[in-house]
């Protein structure tokens, strides 16, 4: 398979790793580098052991910023294990990556790119492909979302919809986004309102071309349950295919929950 995604245009580097423990002899899983506009980004591929090809292709896009949240294997062998093939990005300028993150800015890019790869791997289904995103992730997927009808449906995991609130709530005594966005999108809201509307879904929900799954949890303080109610009202007003599913007690991990189950069930509502 190395060979295989080593012949893939847009693939700079492949090379096998080792699964996590649980996931050996379920679950391939390669780091890549990969071309994405001038940037050189770093990524995980994950292919299903159990489950022949070829696979649903499933694009993953990590939370978090910079070093904080970076993509981890095993998160992808959650799902590939299900049969997917599964792509994650560590976003450009990160873990060795070239390039400048911007939170949602021109960084989207990498994600569609990354489509572009997946459905080029000849044991990736062409028919289309599903995207999941958790947290700031969320926010990488609803933008993907308004931009590419390649993708069939996609699952939102505690997802930033609303960059404003993002801005004005998440911060406390011990970590302040505030600073993180201003450095990464350009400045405040203030100051670059344009700029934060392009990071809030919620603003154009109606340009939304995909299905969505919402999974939220009622005690997430990093993404706090009013932004997916808000997403959930303005999508449901645009009129687009959409279900919220709430977690009663559930943080932003979304631990312990069916979440993944649940993204995985709509999927196979909407079927490649």
């Amino acid at each position: 398979m190395e060979k295989v995604l080593m012949k893939t245009e847009g693939i700079l580097r492949a090379e096998e790793v080792s699964p996590p423990e649980e996931y050996c002899g379920k679950v391939c899983l390669y780091s890549i580098r990969y071309q994405s506009d001038d940037c050189e980004v770093e990524g995980y591929v994950g292919f299903p052991l159990l489950h022949d090809g070829p696979w649903p292709g499933l694009i993953f896009n990590r939370g978090g910023n910079r070093k904080f949240g970076f993509l981890r294997p095993e998160i992808l062998c959650k799902y590939a294990q299900f049969g997917y093939a599964v792509f994650g990005s560590q976003y450009r300028g990160n873990q060795g990556g070239t390039g400048l993150e911007e939170f949602g800015g021109a960084d989207v890019n990498d994600v569609i790119h990354l489509i572009d790869i997946a459905l080029k791997v000849p044991c990736v289904r062409k028919e289309g492909i599903y995207m999941v995103g958790h947290s700031r992730g969320g926010m990488m997927t609803y933008r993907a979302c308004a931009i590419d009808k390649r993708i069939r449906a996609a699952g939102i995991h505690a997802g930033l919809a609303d960059a404003f609130i993002m801005y004005d709530r998440f911060h406390d005594g011990e970590y302040d986004m505030r600073q993180d966005m201003q450095e990464l999108v350009g400045g405040s809201p203030e100051e670059m309102p344009e700029e934060y509307v392009r990071r809030s879904a919620v603003c154009w929900a109606d340009k939304i071309l995909v299905p969505l799954i919402i999974c939220q949890g009622t005690n997430d303080w990093r993404v706090i349950p009013e932004q997916a109610y808000k997403m959930d009202k303005a999508l449901s007003e645009a009129g687009k295919e959409h279900k919220l599913i709430i977690y009663e007690g559930a943080d932003h991990s979304l631990k312990g929950t069916t979440s993944i189950a649940d993204v995985l069930a709509w999927f196979d509502e909407h079927p490649l």
